[in-house]
């Protein structure tokens, strides 16, 4: 004899919020100056404060967010 189908729905697709992009700045200390900006095409990522014009770019890979620069 078989079991019966369980008539149970899958659970509901979780929707995953947008990571920032504005950071504050570990130099000057304001807050949502640091802008990040991933270049895919180059494989480039920089970060750069508004206010005092530091900046970093760093290699990225296709699994680089924002928020790991």
């Amino acid at each position: 004899m078989g079991k019966r189908k369980s008539r149970t729905k899958p659970p509901p697709k979780r929707r995953m919020d947008k990571l920032d992009t504005l950071f504050s700045c570990p130099f000057c200390n304001h807050g949502t100056s640091v802008e990040c900006h991933i270049d895919m095409k180059n494989l480039i990522g920089e970060a750069v404060c508004r206010i005092c014009q530091e900046s970093f770019s760093t290699t990225v890979t296709a699994l680089t967010e924002p928020i790991d620069m």
